[in-house]
């Protein structure tokens, strides 16, 4: 039965056809090989089957539910992800990073110790070699089907890239172990190891290779429930990303009022908006976690695996709060409305701008979108909530 489907998928990117008329069933147990030169389209198709690329026509199916149309509807469903660049944060610890993937708990001394990383386990991402992260990866990719006994599809990107020859062979190994569970592998790459334990081989622009690989012996990794999530809150706390985006800019706003006014003269709409002023300037630095999730496109990921980035915009509430009390206390008048208003107030503007961002990541050239311009609209409610406040 088929897991992954691809129908008639035509994709443009910039002026070239990467794809037309592309179609691809993978069944379960099978193992997929994407080969050809650089820049033939092996990428897009891991990408467009992961649904991160529009194309103009066609569809992609996982497990029967839709991932990604021409007409832009989009589905949800577990599967498997390494893509070229790694997709990890640099500020997120090895165990946590497999943790975070599973969505439950697992031994993950035992796994990591398999490809030399158990002494690693406790350490930041970024302070891995290349070949480390690489590693960390390819384990986040092929994890959800080393924990499942129903058939998930696994999508790999050159997975071998920056691999040793031992952790090559390893791979090799592994995703024929993954195919005999009956979990089905789509990898683009051009290692002869990894093109030699395939069933197919689509040779680019297009010619099929059938071959006979061994038989592999799946091993089922035991889990159990438990909650890791909250990894937003987790890396805000160990970045402090947060008081760097947004704290210094609600502090620098009220430090300038300061210098400039005298707060325990205000009366009336000023000293309202004195208050709430502080809170404005954090909501329009956004989610602090924007920046990070931007790292080896490490949002592509989570958008595609787990269908919504981590965010720490509950710590955004509490600190508009924050600062919003303070600037009441450098007034002497305490309303908590006020207060609660300014901390409402930048929660929903740094989710408002944090939307506006992400909007932007999907496409091609995101930092040549203006779209972050229309963020002085987001003046207008905080004019009117000091204006309904301080009458």
């Amino acid at each position: 039965m088929p897991v992954i489907e691809m129908v008639g998928i035509r994709l443009q990117r910039g002026g070239r056809q990467v794809l037309d008329d592309w179609n691809l069933s993978i069944d379960e147990g099978e193992v997929v090989a994407l080969s050809g030169e650089n820049g033939c389209g092996k990428s897009s198709v891991i990408e467009s089957c992961a649904g991160l690329l529009p194309f103009e026509t066609g569809s992609v199916s996982i497990s029967k539910q839709l991932i990604r149309d021409s007409e832009g509807r989009r589905g949800r469903v577990s599967f498997g992800l390494c893509l070229q660049d790694d997709c990890i944060m640099g500020d997120e610890i090895v165990e946590e990073r497999l943790l975070d993937v599973a969505g439950c708990n697992f031994d993950t001394y035992s796994l990591l110790k398999t490809w030399g990383l158990d002494h690693r386990s406790k350490d930041r991402v970024a302070m891995l070699s290349g070949g480390q992260r690489r590693k960390v990866a390819v384990l986040s990719g092929v994890l959800p089907a080393l924990l499942s006994s129903k058939s998930k599809a696994i999508l790999l990107d050159e997975p071998d890239n920056g691999l040793d020859d031992d952790s090559v062979e390893r791979l090799a190994g592994l995703l024929r172990d993954l195919a005999a569970g009956g979990h089905s592998i789509l990898v683009a790459t051009h290692n002869p190891k990894i093109l030699a334990i395939s069933n197919r081989i689509v040779n680019f622009p297009f010619s099929i290779e059938e071959l006979n690989p061994p038989i592999g012996r799946f091993i089922q990794i035991d889990s159990e429930e438990g909650s890791t999530g909250m990894v937003g809150h987790r890396i805000n706390f160990r970045t402090m990303a947060g008081l760097a985006n947004n704290g210094i800019a609600g502090f620098l706003v009220l430090g300038a009022m300061l210098a400039l006014l005298d707060p325990l003269s205000l009366e009336g709409k000023m000293r309202a908006g004195f208050i709430l002023a502080p809170a404005l300037a954090v909501g329009l630095c956004g989610d602090p976690l924007f920046r990070l999730l931007q790292e080896n496109r490490a949002y592509a990921w989570w958008n595609a695996s787990k269908g919504l980035a981590p965010n720490a915009l509950i710590h955004v509430f509490i600190g508009t709060g924050l600062i919003t009390l303070l600037a009441s206390a450098a007034t002497g008048h305490y309303d908590w409305k006020l207060i609660a208003s300014g901390a409402l107030l930048g929660f929903l503007t740094a989710s408002i701008v944090n939307w506006m961002s992400h909007a932007t990541l999907r496409l091609a050239r995101p930092n040549a979108v203006m779209l972050k311009l229309l963020t002085p609209i987001l003046i207008l409610p905080w004019a009117l909530v000091v204006d309904t406040l301080s009458a």
